[in-house]
């Protein structure tokens, strides 16, 4: 806890950050990338459109060619699948799409009984994929779906390998995408739509990093497109990641999100005599990207009444419980206030509490991505007085520096 204000080096941050060339990254060229399977993406031509129905019917399909010939982890390592996947990838300025055809013997055998949007899908069959923005080797987003629709995502890795904020903040982010899964005959189809102002990337990029799997359930069987070996980490693992190539003049749009709330109450006392009392709140929060690398987040009056509750858990131990992480303005970017080695920065959820009851935040701002081989993290929330406590600052500064593939960061922790 720091009782000093350097709102004023999250400005200073802002202004250099904006007003830079897009940055140089770790991929200047694809020189160390040899040894990755490679995807083209396929750009939809003006007046082309994607209906989101899980059937690949539109003729740009047909221009896209497929990530195939998956592997084998299990139960057979190495050996081909007993079920064949396809993944094609269209994209426009302002999105991506994925088709995705997984084929199956018996599409009356596929499991897909978990619904709950991020609930673990280990139990169903399950189409998994991974996105290396960067192509850094140590950050990325993960997402899967099941036969019947159910969705998840979250983040991967951070400053240096960290899981977010509480070790749940990476799983409690959710992305804005969206998708339709088919039945048939032949399998599932999932048709995809992922806008770009959902990810963070550099835009000059040659390539991303990009790699799939997938989960035959009833055969404990699972398959995935590059990185079959056992010792090699598996999907999550960004320096398994294949190539995608072929994605330019691509736009996160504008880069403004404005999220305004506004609350009310009336209360009254009828055949008392007195009048109706009226009550009310009101705040905004702004995101805003600097740059398609470097998102910014401001909130004032913050209000989490939208935030899920949390899990109730029974504590048998002498430990205190700690709960993940789940509103909002603390997950936008917490995989950036964790160190490989350090752990997280700090724990976000004692910031706006008081002695476990709620204290009110008066303003709050972030300034969360990367420039260059750098990771940055820069945060200041100031938190209400109340009647037993007074208002405090809460500032973490982060920084961290490192090439693809590098795990010696040099955080700065304010």
């Amino acid at each position: 806890m720091i009782r000093t204000r350097p709102i004023a080096l999250l400005l200073l941050l802002l202004i250099f950050f904006g007003q830079t060339t897009p940055q140089a990254t770790a991929q200047e060229g694809l020189t160390g990338f040899e040894d990755r399977r490679v995807m083209v993406a396929a750009r939809l031509e003006p007046g082309e459109n994607i209906d989101l129905d899980g059937i690949l019917d539109e003729a740009a399909w047909e221009r896209a060619e497929p990530a195939a010939d998956f592997v084998q982890i299990d139960p057979d390592n190495g050996a081909p699948p007993t079920e064949p996947t396809e993944v094609y990838i269209l994209f426009s300025e302002n999105s991506m799409y994925m088709g995705v055809v997984a084929y199956d013997s018996e599409p009356d055998e596929l499991r897909g009984n978990t619904m709950l949007r991020d609930e673990f899908l280990g139990a169903d069959d399950r189409f998994m994929w991974v996105f290396d923005t960067y192509l850094d080797e140590r950050t990325g987003y993960f997402f899967e779906m099941n036969p019947s629709g159910a969705m998840g995502d979250s983040l991967i890795g951070g400053a240096g390998g960290g899981g977010g904020f509480g070790g749940g903040g990476a799983r409690a982010w959710d992305g804005i995408w969206d998708a339709q899964v088919r039945r048939s005959e032949i399998g599932w189809v999932i048709e995809i739509e992922m806008p770009f102002r959902t990810l963070n990337f550099d835009p000059n990029a040659q390539a991303w990093g990009i790699n799939f799997q997938r989960t035959v359930r009833r055969k404990n069987e699972e398959t995935i497109w590059n990185g079959y070996q056992r010792d090699s980490g598996g999907l999550r693992r960004m320096s398994n990641a294949g190539l995608i190539v072929g994605m330019s003049e691509i736009s996160q749009g504008v880069g403004l999100d404005v999220r305004p709330y506004l609350t009310g109450r009336a209360k009254s006392s009828p055949g008392r005599g007195t009048d109706t009392t009226y009550t009310g709140d009101t705040g905004i929060d702004f995101v805003y990207n600097v740059t398609p690398s470097l998102r910014a987040n401001f909130t004032v009056n913050t209000d989490f009444a939208e935030t899920e509750v949390d899990d109730r858990q029974v504590n048998l131990t002498r430990f205190s419980l700690r709960f993940p992480e789940k509103r909002e303005f603390f997950l936008e970017g917490s995989n950036f206030f964790s160190f490989s080695g350090f752990g997280d920065a700090f724990f976000s959820r004692r910031i706006g509490l008081n002695n476990g009851q709620p204290q009110r935040i008066d303003y709050g701002a972030k300034l969360t991505g990367q420039a260059g081989a750098h990771d940055i993290g820069v945060l200041q929330v100031r938190t209400a007085q109340d009647v037993s406590r007074e208002a405090t600052f809460w500032a973490r500064t982060s920084l961290y520096s490192g090439e693809r593939g590098a795990c010696s960061p040099n955080p700065t922790l304010g």
